[in-house]
């Protein structure tokens, strides 16, 4: 009877929380002394506990309950915010090219693997904006949140790669790897709305859980995060994902990628090249990618990668050298003009000088 009341009048609240916070509440009346086995039976759960309403805030959805590890933080960009990467980024965006066999370690843009030379991202433009540890306030406000909302030390962020997909494009079955710079996670953010049926989803085809693929469809501010790696770090297979072509006439999707390495950014990475980058609005020249590939080719990924950090971090020094050497020659120049002209007065002084007394005798 109770039972039967309870099911038709009595509504139990589903609520959602982040791990941090579930262990947060399920430890609020713990101490030193408890017994583990008591708290994990929920001696720890205060009596109460006020819950406020979630509004925009970010919030979880498991999208794999097994392997890979996929879920979707909804809300994680305002709207504002991600108009401000979209305008960031425009006018920078070059056409992907990954059927040169050229792994670009830098942007993350690896060579296809495709058959017969095809290519894996197809009719991408994309750019990398480079703002680590300078970026304003937008970036930083994005990836203090991201940290909150992951547990990710912002450390470890790459910079974001800015994608923008037009009818046509898609970016076809590949795994988020680095050989140069292990990749532990892929965070996706999406910048704008997709039209259902106008294709561009993210799809995940070989879950291991036995369940049906994931299809995750494109929405503004919505960020999908999958773990590159198992809980030992180990790469893990299933985590191969798919951006599904672009099918609408006039449809436009942007989206921005950030990638979580396994070790902290050296701040040849974070500092460094965003300076570089500044005078061209994030956008590293080229040279930097190339210098960074043969490296890697010539010395291997380990060596290659030490001495671009080395060569890196020795530029402001290069520069500092250049500017003051510049500075040098042009004072020294100067003085030797002023020397030179005081010279040509006084003898023309002195001219003057002989031609009146000529004149007078």
């Amino acid at each position: 009877e109770e039972a039967k009341y309870a099911e038709e009048n009595i509504d139990i609240p589903i609520v959602m929380v982040s791990l941090q916070a579930g262990n947060v509440i399920t430890t609020a009346m713990a101490t030193d002394a408890s017994d583990p086995n008591e708290i994990n039976r929920g001696a720890g759960l205060p009596d109460r506990v006020r819950l406020y309403a979630g509004g925009d805030r970010p919030f979880f959805e498991d999208a794999v309950s097994k392997t890979p590890v996929v879920y979707l933080i909804h809300n994680m960009l305002t709207s504002e915010e991600c108009d401000a990467l979209i305008g960031m980024a425009e006018g920078k965006y070059d056409r992907v090219d990954d059927t040169n066999g050229i792994n670009n370690y830098l942007d993350n843009t690896m060579a296809s693997t495709e058959a017969n030379g095809e290519p894996s991202a197809v009719n991408v433009d994309r750019v990398t904006l480079w703002k680590g540890g300078i970026a304003g306030k937008v970036i930083k406000d994005v990836d203090e949140r991201i940290s909150q909302v992951t547990g990710f030390p912002p450390e470890h962020f790459s910079d974001f790669q800015m994608n923008k997909y037009v009818k046509g494009s898609a970016h076809l079955p590949h795994f988020d790897v680095n050989e140069a710079n292990g990749v532990m996670a892929t965070i996706t953010l999406f910048l704008n709305d997709v039209e259902d049926g106008d294709g561009g989803e993210l799809f995940y085809p070989n879950p291991l859980d036995g369940g049906t693929p994931v299809i995750v469809r494109p929405r503004k501010g919505l960020a999908v995060v999958h773990h590159n790696t198992d809980e030992n770090y180990v790469f893990d297979k299933s985590t191969i994902n798919e951006e599904l072509v672009v099918t609408g006439s006039s449809t436009v999707k942007y989206v921005a990628k950030k990638y979580v390495y396994l070790n902290p950014q050296p701040n040849a990475m974070r500092v460094v090249l965003p300076l570089i980058a500044l005078p061209f609005g994030g956008k590293l020249p080229g040279i930097f990618s190339t210098l960074y590939i043969a490296l890697i080719d010539k010395f291997g990924v380990e060596t290659g990668v030490t001495y671009f950090q080395k060569l890196v971090t020795m530029l402001p020094v290069f520069l500092l050298l250049a500017i003051a050497s510049a500075v040098s020659d042009a004072v020294q120049k100067k003085l030797k003009e002023g020397k030179d002209g005081k010279k040509k007065e006084s003898n023309e002084k002195t001219t003057k000088k002989t031609k009146k007394s000529k004149k007078s005798d």
